[in-house]
């Protein structure tokens, strides 16, 4: 992946709800030439409010925020700004978050145990165009291709489907979700049934989970559908 250089200095956001280490880490990368900070974030609104109201290059955004998943903000903010370079951070570098990240098109996803020189010189790595992943990262991605994780259920899904696991997932009523969808509630029950034969699940809690985890539901927007 090849991205065209950004003009010095690169303008950087962080999305993290631990205030001291976002602060730490501000201060740090405040201190390289070539970087500005933009400000920082606890959250996806308070992230979407400065990309809306200012000029930002990257965001380093943490991927188990308190009340969000990452993969959720990552879709939201790439949403208001398609062309924000983002750059996953966590502590859980091995798991499905840096695949799904990566193939919903970040630009970088760096290890929190990583120091703060390692992700100032990340970030310097995607302002020159290029992806920037920590070695854990890319081992991980190169002997674990065949881990199952939500980029790969959620390819093997039809469009209908993730519409209905969205709905459900926001805690609707088939009776809801089949007028939102102009579907009959048998044909919503149909593909419920059909999503938990094919994620392997067995209640709609479970469905919720792996939604969550997908990034497809916002949980500022859950909406509870009435019988």
């Amino acid at each position: 992946m090849t991205m065209r250089p950004l003009k010095s200095p690169c303008r950087v956001m962080l999305v993290d709800d631990h205030k001291f280490i976002a602060e730490m880490l501000a201060q740090r990368l405040a201190a390289e030439s070539g970087i500005e900070v933009a400000g920082f974030a606890s959250d996806a609104a308070g992230a979407e409010q400065i990309i809306t109201s200012q000029h930002v290059d990257i965001a380093l955004l943490d991927m188990q925020l308190a009340r969000e998943d990452g993969l959720g903000v990552a879709r939201r903010l790439l949403e208001l700004r398609p062309s924000l370079r983002i750059i996953g951070l966590s502590v859980h570098d091995q798991d499905h978050y840096p695949l799904a990240l990566l193939q919903m098109g970040a630009a970088g996803f760096l290890s929190k145990h990583s120091s703060a020189r390692e992700i100032a010189d990340g970030v310097r790595r995607v302002a020159a165009g290029h992806m920037a992943v920590s070695a854990s990262v890319a081992v991980f991605l190169a002997t674990h291709q065949t881990v199952t994780g939500p980029s790969d259920w959620l390819a093997a899904l039809t469009p209908k489907e993730l519409e209905v696991l969205t709905c459900l997932a926001r805690g609707m009523s088939i009776k809801a979700v089949a007028t939102r969808l102009a579907l009959t509630s048998k044909t919503v029950q149909t593909h419920r049934n059909n999503l938990r034969k094919k994620l392997g699940v067995t209640t709609d809690v479970e469905l919720c989970l792996l939604a969550i985890k997908a990034g497809l539901l916002d949980l500022h927007r859950t909406e509870i559908g009435r019988r």
